[in-house]
């Protein structure tokens, strides 16, 4: 392998979900940047102009949805090519003790953190695999090793999510197509945004590097696993939390 390895994507394309803000917005960013062509998906409408603004394309889609999938894919297939990369960072949070969760409120996590990764692998697999290869890269969170209180449901998706990709991990090895999961600790992200200065302190406070992560720092971590530089890497969860879980 070529050791002068730099995260240049010119040629390849990168279809990130949740692209509309927080993390899912700064890996978009960091892919075209790096030279690739960016369709990006989200429920929020403005992703339509953030795509644009890339000089990509925005696709307003909601992923909980199983028949949005395969038009996802479909329509990337049709305006730019079979995606290189997928990124699915699409999530929602809802705080609630489980005493309190109606199923409704369980199953609306399951269907976007879990089964919308499901759905739009399960979609661009048959792709990557007839090109010989590829890198899907899926998001789990902290909360998937530690627990976490009123976050029951976004805990048992992510775990989920982590679990499924160790098997497509085996599953396409052999085709040449990586999985991997970025677990990210505290991002500065809209999920966060309702935190006083009092909560954010105490929660700093639990972290070795003293500081909450930016989304930029995790889309770095995205760039290498989809670069040439993780060739050998799949079905790994790659912890990115300042050192807040070290298991």
């Amino acid at each position: 392998m070529n050791m002068n390895v730099n995260f240049d994507f010119k040629g390849q394309i990168a279809l990130v979900t949740g692209a509309a803000s927080g993390i899912g917005l700064a890996v978009a960013r960091a892919f075209a940047r790096s030279g690739a062509s960016v369709y990006a998906v989200d429920r929020a409408p403005e992703v339509v102009e953030i795509g644009k603004d890339l000089n990509g394309m925005g696709h307003v889609a909601d992923i909980s949805d199983p028949q949005a999938a395969g038009h996802i894919i479909s329509e990337c297939r049709k305006q730019f090519g079979v995606p290189h990369v997928l990124v699915n960072v699409a999530a929602i949070s809802k705080p609630c003790m489980v005493s309190n969760m109606s199923f409704d409120a369980w199953r609306e996590t399951i269907d976007v953190n879990l089964s919308g990764v499901f759905s739009l692998a399960k979609a661009v697999l048959p792709d990557l695999s007839a090109r010989g290869g590829g890198s899907i890269i899926n998001f789990s969170s902290v909360l998937a090793g530690t627990g976490g209180k009123s976050s029951a449901h976004y805990a048992a998706a992510k775990g989920g999510v982590e679990a499924f990709t160790r098997s497509l991990a085996l599953e396409y090895g052999p085709k040449n197509v990586r999985v991997n999961t970025v677990a990210p600790g505290m991002v500065d992200t809209p999920m966060l945004a309702l935190m006083n200065d009092t909560q954010r302190a105490a929660l700093k406070s639990r972290i070795p590097l003293k500081r909450i992560a930016t989304p930029e720092d995790i889309a770095g971590v995205v760039l290498f696993l989809a670069s040439d530089a993780a060739a050998y890497i799949t079905g790994q969860t790659i912890g990115v939390n300042g050192g807040m879980y070290m298991g």
